[in-house]
C-alpha cells in the first residue's frame, strides 16, 4: 500500500478508521434515539387506551336509568281517541325503517273493542286497541329492530305475544299480537 498520495502528502491509515469509528457511533445514537421515541409513543398510547377505558367503565357504571310509570301517570299522555290511519301510518314507518319493507303477505288486523291485555284493574275511560300482525320475512332477526322501533314510538304500543315459524323455504312467518291505548274522555 501506498504512504504518499500524487501530491506528496503522507496518506493516513487512522482517518479511515475514525470515519468507521463515528459511522458506527451515529448508527448505534439513532437506533437507541428511534428506539426511544418509540417507547414514548407506546407509553403515550397506553395511557390513552387506560383513559379511554376509564371512561368506558364510568359509562357502563352510571348507565342510562328506566323510568316505569303507572298507568295512572300515563293516562294524561294517551291519545283522546283512536285514529286507524295514524296508528297504520306509524307502523308503516316502524315496518319501513326495520328493514321489512320487502316482507311478504304484511297484514295487519284491527279489533278497536279489544279488552285489556292487563291483569290490573284500569279506568273505564282507558280504551284498548289490539292489532294482529302478520308477514313473511327473510331475516327472523329483524324482529327485534322492528319491536325494538316501535317502542321508540312516541304511541304507547304493547308487545303481547311474537310467534316466529320457520317455513320449507328458509323465510320466517311472524305473527305478533300488539296493543295500543288512548283515553277516551267522552264515553
Amino acid at each position: 500500500m501506498r504512504k504518499y498520495d500524487v501530491f506528496g502528502k503522507k496518506i493516513s491509515q487512522a482517518k479511515f478508521l475514525y470515519m468507521i469509528f463515528f459511522v458506527f457511533l451515529i448508527v448505534i445514537g439513532g437506533y437507541f434515539g428511534v428506539l426511544r421515541i418509540q417507547q414514548n409513543r407506546l407509553s403515550q398510547l397506553a395511557e390513552e387506551e387506560r383513559s379511554i377505558q376509564r371512561q368506558i367503565n364510568s359509562l357502563l357504571q352510571s348507565g342510562q336509568t328506566v323510568d316505569y310509570y303507572t298507568i295512572d301517570e300515563l293516562i294524561p299522555y294517551l291519545p283522546t281517541s283512536y285514529d286507524q290511519m295514524t296508528i297504520a301510518n306509524r307502523l308503516e314507518y316502524v315496518r319501513n325503517i326495520s328493514g321489512l319493507g320487502d316482507a311478504i303477505d304484511y297484514r295487519i288486523t284491527y279489533n278497536a273493542q279489544a279488552t285489556t291485555p292487563f291483569t290490573d284493574p284500569l279506568p273505564a275511560s282507558v280504551k284498548f286497541v289490539s292489532m294482529t300482525i302478520t308477514m313473511h320475512i327473510d331475516d327472523p332477526l329483524l324482529i327485534l329492530d322492528y319491536i325494538e322501533n316501535l317502542y321508540a314510538e312516541d304511541l304507547i304500543f304493547y308487545v303481547r305475544q311474537v310467534n316466529v315459524s320457520y317455513t320449507i323455504d328458509d323465510t320466517a312467518l311472524i305473527q305478533m299480537s300488539i296493543f295500543t291505548f288512548y283515553n277516551d274522555v267522552n264515553p
